[in-house]
């Protein structure tokens, strides 16, 4: 019996261990396939973001300068060098050694892409295996775990940003590594393994690009919060604890990432962000109507939130708050491809049902769980009358876990608001995508919800689940198809 049951279990793992590389693979494969077939400069910046990769290829791994003319936009006046470019070095990487075996000539750009495929590629893999620590099987079913990696691994706007030059699916990937190390934390506690995974991620993260800078933030008080509160030894331990294994964390991270920040400091005179000396890069080389201090910010013509809100450029499908979450959702190209808009809908749909519903579930930002015990207490010859009594509230590392879930949603939504309303007002939901996987998460946890609710059959509800992850699946091939390729 014990045999034929490890048997079983061997069976089981390997069927996992299959389904979760075909779903990385199909990833791979669409991601590879997309960034192959569309032509140079078909993202944001892309050749901006491209004359990093390239300098640092033709200079045998030198790094530019944020005001070197060879990376320098003529008419913004500044360069993606200020900003983190560990990402640009990797597709430089790529680009080297694929001169060992052939010259791609024009095509070296696809080469260079090369590095976002697998950025993104590696974000999947992530997810998926935070995917079953999120919705263990003891609560939840399979199906809801591949709904969860459906939404947040093939929401087609995550899928473009790994098919063109740039650092956001360097941040998608820190993202997914952070958030599997917050997910094996709940089921394993602070092990050696997570805390190192934890380090990496943040120092992927700080590398990265700055509107992700939220996952450190809250990785921070995620660690100090469930070492403080929801250990239970003694309170002196756990700060020896916090400490030691913080320090670690710390240090492993500052060796990974300093180095970058250190370099910054070093050649714009303590600046070691570089966003001062890019603003003072841009007011001296940017044509006159793209100097700071003479581009016309919201904040400059006097408008207000809903002027802002309620904005339609001449170029926009929509006003700037739907051109905002359809961007999030999916818009291509330098922003001039969009998806139909009755798929946005659905899919904005979708959400908003998912998001209300986390809120008729009470328990889901508890801070403190309740114990009970059981009483019975003797009525005359009745048998008795069972009494529940609270007997202590402890402190949940589940919800603290959704809290810091919620930061990770509002500080890139605060973050691109006061970008655009001080520096420009481009409506690009990219922006928000290190809010992706928190946002699907509280998705999947409300259409869990409503349909263990509304459909009591589980064969029904487990082909919902199949469906739908299915369909979410299948999106950004369709927007491939029918959108990239014409």
């Amino acid at each position: 019996m014990n045999v034929k049951e490890d048997m079983l279990k061997k069976k089981k793992e390997i069927n996992e261990k299959t389904e979760i590389f075909i779903f990385v693979f199909l990833a791979f494969i669409l991601l590879t396939t997309w960034a192959m077939t569309q032509p140079f400069n078909s993202g944001p910046d892309e050749q901006m973001r491209y004359y990093v990769a390239d300098y640092i290829y033709k200079h045998h791994g030198a790094l530019p300068g944020g005001d070197d003319p060879a990376v320098r936009n003529k008419v913004w006046g500044i360069s993606y060098a200020y900003y983190p470019v560990v990402s640009y070095m990797v597709s430089a990487l790529f680009m080297r050694i694929s001169r060992l075996f052939a010259d791609p000539g024009y095509s070296m750009f696809k080469i260079a892409r090369m590095a976002d495929v697998l950025f993104v590629t590696g974000a999947v893999y992530f997810v998926v295996k935070a995917s079953g620590k999120l919705f263990p099987k003891e609560k939840y079913s399979r199906e809801v775990r591949w709904l969860f990696a459906a939404l947040a691994g093939f929401m087609p706007q995550a899928i473009f940003v790994g098919t063109y030059v740039n650092t956001d699916s360097l941040a998608l990937l820190a993202a997914a590594m952070i958030l599997y190390a917050w997910a094996s934390y709940l089921r394993e506690d602070w092990t050696w393994k997570n805390c190192i995974l934890l380090a990496v991620g943040m120092a992927v993260c700080a590398l990265s690009y700055y509107n992700a800078y939220g996952w450190i933030l809250c990785s921070f008080f995620f660690f100090c919060f469930t070492v403080l509160l929801c250990r239970e030894e003694a309170f002196s331990q756990r700060v020896r604890f916090l400490f030691s294994r913080g320090a670690v964390i710390a240090a492993v991270t500052l060796v990974l990432c300093g180095w970058w920040f250190i370099r910054n400091a070093v050649l714009y005179n303590g600046d070691f962000l570089g966003r001062k000396s890019c603003a003072e890069c841009a007011e001296k080389y940017a044509q006159k109507d793209y100097r700071p201090s003479l581009y016309p910010t919201p904040a400059k013509l006097g408008w207000n939130w809903k002027d802002i809100i309620l904005y339609q450029d001449p170029g926009w499908y929509h006003n700037w708050i739907l051109t905002v979450c359809v961007s999030f959702i999916g818009t291509f190209g330098q922003m001039e491809i969009y998806m139909p808009y009755t798929v946005s809908k659905l899919y904005m749909l979708f959400f908003a049902v998912g998001i209300i519903s986390v809120f008729f579930v009470k328990e889901t930002f508890d801070l403190r769980k309740k114990m009970y015990v059981a009483q019975r207490k003797a009525v005359g010859n009745d048998r008795g009358k069972i009494k529940t009594k609270v007997i202590s509230r402890e402190w949940n590392k589940e919800g603290i876990f959704h809290l810091m879930m919620v930061f990770l949603i509002m500080i890139p939504v605060f973050l691109f608001l006061y970008y655009v309303y001080y520096s420009d007002n481009q409506p690009q939901g990219r922006y928000l995508m290190p809010a992706l996987y928190p946002l699907m998460y509280f998705v999947t946890l409300g259409w869990n919800n409503i349909l263990t609710k509304t459909v009591k059959n589980e064969k029904v509800r487990s082909l919902i689940y199949r469906v739908l992850t299915v369909l979410l699946v299948i999106s950004p091939f369709a927007c491939w198809a029918f959108l990239i390729l014409p």
